[in-house]
């Protein structure tokens, strides 16, 4: 191939990847199971699978941090860690360095 058809091929598999990490996106958020959400968007289980597992393959390679959507659980006070008999509550506002230094903390236990 030449270096204009490289490139075209490039952007194309990076314009769907791009495509298919929001469908997954859209999946999750959607609150519904994957092949619901697969069956009303027309879109074969079996696609979404594959686009899932090369998106994971990707980040890995690029050695990236994935967003992952968690659901919102009601009653929730926060995070909590037990850790040598020790109970830590920490409020889901915790930023990663809180986090990070309370995990050291407990390390040493």
């Amino acid at each position: 191939m030449n270096k204009i058809t490289t490139a075209i091929t490039e952007i194309k598999t990076t314009v769907s990847m791009e495509q298919w990490q929001q469908r997954i996106m859209d999946c999750q958020q959607s609150g519904m199971s994957i092949k619901a959400w697969c069956r009303e968007n027309g879109i074969a289980a079996s696609s979404y699978y594959h686009y899932l597992r090369k998106i994971r393959e990707n980040m890995l390679q690029e050695k990236q941090i994935v967003p992952v959507e968690l659901p919102k659980t009601t009653g929730s006070s926060g995070i909590r860690i037990e850790s040598c008999g020790i109970t830590v509550t920490l409020p889901e506002s915790v930023t990663a360095e809180q986090l990070t230094a309370v995990l050291s903390a407990l390390k040493s236990c």
